[in-house]
């Protein structure tokens, strides 16, 4: 199986029920900004594909300072589209799976290791959660806890989606729907637990300072 090459980092949104009037990306948890924690941890990749939006040139700027080799991505139709709309302006150039994650994400370093670790057994994977956000979406998975076969707005489960898949690039398709809708139209799809969860809220922003505070020892 081809090991991972690419990797795209979804930062174009406004994050407005965070409430910051900055990009998401740009906001900081235990003294770095979620970019600067991204950046760190795929150093690995081959190419790092960054799709901005929202203050692009703030993002821009802080980016390639981290990684001068980082290809910048812009979606200037960010307020009328989405994340699977802005990932698609990358994959339509990809012929290899990819790693796909949201800049808003935080995430352990080893357990992002473990899961790429289970790619190399899988063709495409699906990053789950224990952390549960304000508004995350569910995962519900096989009798067996290991396929990935709905998700659902509803609180049925104890897993959350959390943004982070490795898949196929015709897997994403340019429709105004979630990117776990597109996911959902291939599943089942093998599931992997880790631990991550994305920053929507001013609730979601404190359990992550707490978190990294309590419980990943302040390095994600």
């Amino acid at each position: 199986m081809s090991p991972i090459k690419h990797v795209v980092i979804s930062a174009a949104g406004i994050g407005s029920r965070l409430g910051l009037n900055k990009p998401k990306c740009l906001v900081e948890v235990a003294g770095r900004s979620l970019l600067d924690w991204h950046l760190q941890r795929l150093q690995w990749a081959e190419s790092v594909w960054l799709v901005v939006g929202f203050r692009e040139e703030d993002v821009i700027e802080h980016a390639v300072a981290l990684r001068p080799d980082i290809i910048i991505v812009r979606n200037p139709d960010y307020a009328r589209t989405n994340t699977l709309q802005s990932i698609y302006r990358v994959s339509r150039h990809l012929s290899d799976r990819m790693l796909i994650l949201d800049a808003d994400t935080i995430l352990e370093d080893r357990s992002l290791q473990n899961f790429l670790t289970a790619g190399e057994q899988h063709e495409q994977l699906v990053g789950v959660s224990p952390y549960l956000t304000s508004d995350g979406v569910r995962v519900l998975l096989d009798a067996a806890g290991e396929q990935v076969i709905r998700f659902t707005r509803e609180p049925i489960s104890d897993l959350e989606w959390t943004g982070i898949a490795i898949i196929r690039p015709e897997l994403v398709v340019d429709k105004p729907i979630y990117v776990y809708e597109a996911i959902e139209a291939h599943t089942p799809m093998p599931a992997f637990t880790i631990k991550a969860f994305d920053i929507d809220t001013t609730a979601d922003l404190d359990m992550a300072r707490n978190v990294l505070a309590n419980q990943w020892g302040g390095n994600e």
